[in-house]
């Protein structure tokens, strides 16, 4: 369960000094946002499965828009992240940039259960200088000892008819364990889709990353 201190009534802290992400929130922006966790935790329970012991494993990817770099989000955002994080055991994060400071934050308030691992920064106009992450509840899975890049060689790049010799963004694959079960995911964060001749190289990125692996 998260820690959300910071969304106490002034009467708790009187009592104890509790630690706090971010101490100024005024009263109205703290019920603003307990009422939007009070929704996504509606949601959550009625579009996501419980989590059951030995019988599941929830999973989940999502590409938070320059995690770490951008300036505008107000502290309710980091809650309502932290709230649909929490509804899963192991998440795979796309697009970090400039910094681990935003991914610090949702650490704090999710709690001491939950660990991240993070990719280093893919250099260069194409990589955008990102990084990729995934995030996971020990409680239900922990690593079990693979991680690495995965990068194309020559041989196997020279039929591409767009001429890709590497993936933009450099796929990350981990191994994980949970209970009996140990799984490897990639982490992958494709080119960028706005038109036809996007798609494709998008498609053409696939490809060559399935054959990679196969």
């Amino acid at each position: 369960m998260p820690f959300y201190n910071d969304l106490r009534p002034a009467k708790d802290f009187e009592k104890r000094d509790f630690f706090r992400v971010f101490p100024d929130m005024s009263a109205d922006e703290k019920q603003r946002c307990i009422e939007g966790i009070l929704r996504i935790k509606n949601t959550v329970k009625s579009e996501i499965p419980p989590r059951k012991t030995e019988t599941n494993l929830l999973l989940a990817s999502w590409n938070l828009k320059e995690f770490g770099h951008t300036t505008q989000r107000l502290p309710e955002a980091y809650f309502y992240i932290a709230e649909m994080l929490n509804a899963f055991d192991l998440i795979a994060i796309q697009e970090i940039k400039s910094s681990l400071k935003d991914i610090d934050i949702i650490l704090r308030l999710l709690g001491s259960k939950w660990r991240y691992l993070v990719t280093d920064i893919t250099d260069g106009t194409d990589g955008n200088r990102e990084q990729s992450a995934y995030l996971y509840n020990t409680s239900r899975v922990e690593l079990s000892g693979l991680a690495g890049e995965i990068s194309l060689w020559d041989d196997l790049t020279e039929d591409s008819p767009l001429g890709i010799k590497q993936l933009k963004r450099s796929p990350f694959t981990t191994g994980f364990k949970s209970g009996w079960k140990k799984f490897t995911l990639i982490n992958l964060h494709l080119h960028p889709s706005d038109d036809d001749e996007d798609v494709a190289y998008r498609a053409e990125e696939i490809r060559l990353l399935l054959k990679a692996i196969e």
